[in-house]
């Protein structure tokens, strides 16, 4: 397939799943992968974020997130699907970040997976604002021993701290999962 066919194709996939996430209601049930989810607002970090997510979701087993996720770099909060398989992740970070540098932060946090990763592939990067501040977020295809994996990464502030979280998904489920995870991101809400 030449060039010019890929970049159609790029577009073309570009363009449904835009069509897609604009038909996403996060207030009625999702079929995701010949499943159905429901999703509610979820308090965080005591209460002081809400995130809307899907119910069925539940906090990791500690011994799998032992596994799954280094524990240097284990997350503070990994919500997963039933089997295992879907993960939303946050950390709450020491120190400060100020809105405006929320897409500094999330160039260092994608050079720092580059360096360490270097056959992650990377696609778009895309920032948004809501009612409770500014989200910055980029999608990146990763490997693990289990396969290819989806990822998008996003950066907040939450009281001055970064919020980093994920949302990942294994690679030949991206399509159905990318545009309900964006939909989430923009339900953060700080209280």
């Amino acid at each position: 397939m030449g060039y010019a066919d890929e970049a159609i194709i790029k577009l073309r996939t570009g363009a449904e799943l835009r069509n897609r996430a604009s038909s996403i209601d996060l207030a009625r049930e999702q079929i995701i992968c010949g499943e159905e989810y429901s999703f509610a607002p979820a308090q965080f970090f005591e209460k002081r974020l809400e995130l809307v997510v899907p119910q069925e979701f539940a906090p990791m087993p500690e011994d799998l997130a032992a596994e799954k996720y280094l524990s240097a770099q284990k997350p503070q909060v990994i919500l997963t699907s039933h089997d295992c398989t879907v993960d939303i992740t946050l950390n709450l970070l020491d120190g400060t970040l100020k809105t405006e540098q929320i897409p500094q932060c999330l160039q260092k946090l994608k050079g720092t997976i580059r360096k360490a990763f270097p056959a992650t592939i990377f696609y778009e990067e895309e920032q948004f604002d809501s009612d409770d501040g500014s989200v910055a977020s980029m999608d990146y295809k990763s490997y693990s021993m289990g396969g290819a994996i989806y990822n998008i990464m996003f950066v907040s502030v939450i009281f001055n701290k970064p919020l980093i979280g994920t949302f990942n998904c294994p690679f030949e489920q991206w399509e159905q999962w990318r545009p309900v995870a964006l939909e989430m991101l923009k339900t953060i809400r700080v209280r």
